[in-house]
């Protein structure tokens, strides 16, 4: 028998110093049981947390550090949630004033020129109520085009 492992098949172990010769049948048996046995369960938790405030199980951390940390981070949250609100109405607002605003302006621009239309023809000046007519109808055609405009954008 070959004083080194690498002729023989066999198992040797460290705290014995004693060899096993195995047939190779033997061996791939013993290899096959060993891997029925290393055979593990791992079991993976994973959590996604998202929120204007700690994960639970961090508030709970910082707690330990101090006590009204937890009712301070609730309360910081609550009022960047009342100014986000704040912030959005008064923006859907501008909007709305911007949407009557641009098209109240031209409108009554163009109410204004049909009534300077009118006093030119009363005056006899035919040319100059024609020219105010033309601005007149141009600037409400003008909005109503750009207002239809605006609303295909924001469809697509």
């Amino acid at each position: 028998m070959p004083s080194d492992n690498t002729d023989v098949v066999g198992v040797e172990h460290p705290s014995q110093e004693k060899q096993i010769t195995l047939t190779e049948t033997e061996l791939l048996k013993l290899i096959e049981n060993s891997i029925e046995e290393v055979v593990t369960t791992t079991i993976e938790r994973k959590e996604q947390f998202s929120g204007p405030v700690p994960h639970p199980d961090h508030m709970l951390v910082y707690k330990g550090i101090d006590k009204t940390l937890p009712n301070r981070f609730t309360t910081m949250a609550e009022k960047h949630q009342s100014h986000n609100m704040f912030i959005e109405k008064a923006i859907v607002l501008g909007e709305l004033g911007l949407g009557v605003l641009g098209w109240l302006t031209p409108t009554a621009l163009s109410f204004y020129v049909l009534n300077a239309a009118i006093g030119f023809v009363s005056d006899g000046k035919s040319i100059e109520a024609l020219v105010a007519l033309v601005v007149a109808l141009g600037s409400l055609g003008g909005a109503f085009y750009i207002k239809n405009r605006d609303k295909k954008e924001k469809t697509e």
